[in-house]
């Protein structure tokens, strides 16, 4: 007699699991579905714990259909699929009457938020997701090197995804992955392991506690803890915290506490620490790590528990010793594909260079071009490597030092091969522009550093495939269709397309399922693909990604309205274009033109020039120049220093024209259609699209010109 095979829910989760590990790559199921786990079976409803909102949300969007009949056929049952964050979405019955009253509080009247992108290169960036580098880290560089300051960052970084921004009860304790650990420091699960032996110098940034063992919250039995480490709060380098006692003790703190910690206090940082950053001492690698704290520092010279006045003092000197408030921002997009393809050195010296960049919001000044004295030696001491021909491989050779033979090995090949990949994603980022020799015969070395990322050779590959795709849609009237595609196509990828291998590629191809869109968007679609490496991780998924995140940023320019517009003639575009910022006789008005300025400078301004046309101008001058970051603030910081003088030059024409006309000459640069205009192209002939945008954007028109017209230049 034939008997039934009855699954448990453990069991029957360990088999789609399984099924789940055949039909996806092994990267993809490694990160994403391999930590999941299941947390509960109640009332037919499986529930599947993740290691953050990030894991939830990519499991929930791609497989929860999958999941859903796979486990029905095992279970012979309707069953559904519910995936959380473990320790935040789920709790079995530990949540407080007073939580339980907030939560349903902000349940009853959420906020939906959503980002409106400004093209779809940002829709991939995703500029506004940052981690916080603490400057004070990189003294620790020649230390430690950059690898622990990378990891030091993840561990932070998961620390507050974990925590959610919530304050913690009792105690300050999270769950968080080690692969998703892995992910943000770019290193492997047996590197993060070997970094957290007793010993290493991460230890001067974290340690571990005693494990010990808890009841599993299913089972009901005694499990092992998981790993438990201790995060330092910004520790104070070794060589920082001998500079710091010797000038505390120059001052007699011994004495006079107060007077002591007052001089270093209002001392100048340079004063009391050395700049650069002490070099370590030749025995660093066998110093047993410890927490050091300025704070400590102070209560071991006075001898005794710091009373309130000096305990005031002491954190004073820590802030301003260990400059706090003072970060780089890192873009989650740099260390989630920049950082595996560079490599934590390379990584970190587009940092520091970046770090020695600035902006003048009140100049408009830019400065992405900086100067290191010492040459390789002196970047190579601040990274912490020991051989500075290793720096002198990521940069071209600026002299040739003779012929290379003309036969190499095959390691010899696959060195030259990995030090080229290095330069070439290194040059994206900052290029060596100018050397000289200095008096001591050392080099110095100038840099000029794109301060924005760069797209990924795969990212920009599917930037373009995007934006071809969204154009061609446009042209053919389909661009809903596309949409309403994308929508569906995100619900279950497998139900939309295939794979077929052909030899040794693998061919993409549109499922029967697409029979419902029409030929042309069928046509265009099979177009858009041959342009994709299908053979790199993701790429179809994030072009989908990439169009759904853009779709809504499309359809808000596509209904938007021009401020003012009914009061204009519909024949008279260029009219419209300006009438914001114009008054009833068709002339600048200063007064509109300042809108955006802040009350003070407006008011200096409107009180000090008669007409508008200094101001426009500068404007003018400072978007033809690409290193001014922001026109309309220079042309403020101009005008307050010399009144009622303009730019000159073509600059100075440009803005005599009536504004309607300038903004055809505008509108006509931004939709490929040169202006023949002789000041005009003095100015702009050379100049990228995306600075005539800012100039219509920092003249206030309203240019009724999609953004994929100008931006595919």
């Amino acid at each position: 007699m034939d008997a039934a095979i009855e699954f448990t829910p453990e069991k029957a989760w360990q088999a789609a699991l399984a099924n789940l590990q055949m039909d996806m790559s092994r990267a993809a199921f490694e990160t994403w579905v391999k930590p999941a786990c299941l947390e509960d079976f109640n009332d037919g409803t499986f529930v599947i714990s993740c290691m953050n909102s990030y894991g939830r949300d990519w499991l929930a969007d791609r497989l929860t259909s999958t999941l859903e009949r796979f486990l029905c056929g095992v279970m012979n049952r309707e069953i559904k699929v519910r995936f959380i964050v473990k320790d935040q979405d789920y709790d079995l019955g530990n949540s407080s009457d007073e939580d339980d009253e907030y939560s349903s509080e902000i349940d009853s009247d959420p906020v939906e938020l959503d980002i409106l992108y400004r093209s779809i290169r940002d829709s991939l960036l995703e500029p506004g997701r940052v981690v916080r580098l603490p400057v004070y880290f990189l003294r620790w560089l020649p230390y430690v090197q950059s690898q622990v300051i990378f990891v030091v960052m993840a561990l932070w970084q998961e620390y507050y995804l974990a925590s959610g921004g919530k304050v913690q009860k009792g105690n300050n304790k999270v769950s968080v992955r080690a692969e998703q650990v892995c992910q943000w420091a770019g290193i492997s699960r047996a590197q993060f392991f070997r970094l957290l032996q007793p010993g290493s110098t991460l230890y001067w940034f974290a340690r571990k506690n005693e494990t010990d063992h808890e009841v599993d919250k299913r089972t009901g039995r005694a499990k092992k803890s998981s790993n438990k480490y201790v995060l330092l709060d910004t520790p104070l380098m070794p060589g920082d915290a001998d500079d710091l006692k010797s000038f505390l003790l120059d001052h007699g703190i011994r004495e006079s506490p107060v007077s002591a910690l007052q001089a270093a206090v209002t001392a100048d940082p340079k004063q009391i620490l050395s700049y650069p950053t002490r070099l370590p001492p030749d025995n660093f690698e066998t110093m047993q790590p410890r927490y050091l704290t300025v704070q400590e520092i102070v209560r071991d010279l006075v001898g005794r528990r710091l009373t309130p006045e000096l305990a005031t003092l002491a954190d004073q000197l820590a802030d301003r010793i260990l400059a706090q408030g003072e970060f780089i921002l890192v873009s989650w997009y740099f260390l989630k594909n920049w950082l595996p393809a560079l490599g934590p050195d390379a990584a970190m010296l587009i940092l520091i260079l970046r770090n020695l960049c600035y902006f003048n919001d009140e100049t408009g000044e830019l400065r992405d071009e900086v100067w290191i004295e010492g040459g390789y030696e002196a970047i190579a001491q601040r990274l912490g490597i020991k051989n500075p021909r290793t720096v002198a491989t990521w940069l071209p050779a600026k002299i040739d030092r003779g012929k290379r033979k003309d036969e190499l090995t095959d390691r010899t090949d696959q060195e030259f091969a990995r030090r080229q990949r290095i330069q070439d994603l290194l040059g994206l980022f900052v290029d060596r522009t100018d050397h000289r020799v200095n008096s001591s015969g050392s080099y110095a070395w100038k840099f000029k550093v794109q301060r924005v990322d760069p797209l990924t050779p795969q990212h920009e590959m599917i930037w373009r495939a995007a934006s071809s795709l969204l154009a061609d849609c446009e042209d053919q009237g389909i661009l809903d269709e596309l949409y309403s595609w994308v929508d569906e196509v995100n619900t279950d990828l497998n139900d939309w397309i295939e794979t077929v291998k052909n030899g040794s590629k693998v061919v993409l191809r549109l499922s029967n399922s697409t029979n419902g869109c029409s030929e042309t968007l069928t046509a265009i679609l099979k177009d858009c693909f041959e342009t994709l490496d299908l053979e790199c991780k993701d790429c179809f998924e994030t072009l989908l990604k990439t169009l759904k995140r853009f779709k809504d940023s499309q359809k808000e320019k596509d209904t938007s309205s021009t401020q003012d517009s009914s009061n204009l003639s519909a024949d008279d575009p260029e009219l419209q274009a300006v009438a914001v910022v114009t008054d009833s006789n068709g002339n600048w008005d200063l007064e509109k033109l300042l809108a955006r300025a802040d009350k003070k400078n407006r008011q200096i301004l409107l009180n000090q020039e008669k007409d508008a046309q200094a101001f426009v101008s500068w404007v003018i001058h400072g978007a033809s120049q690409a290193s001014i970051q922001n026109p309309y603030s220079l042309a403020i910081a101009k005008l307050k220093e010399n009144p009622e003088t303009n730019a000159g030059g073509a600059s100075e024409r440009l803005a005599a024209y009536p504004p309607h006309q300038l903004a055809g000459l505008i509108e006509q640069e931004l939709t490929f259609r040169s202006p023949s205009d002789r000041n005009w192209r003095m100015l702009f002939a050379q100049v990228k699209r995306d600075r005539v945008r800012l100039l219509a954007d920092a003249l206030g028109l309203r240019l009724d010109i999609q953004e994929e017209s100008w931006m595919s230049s």
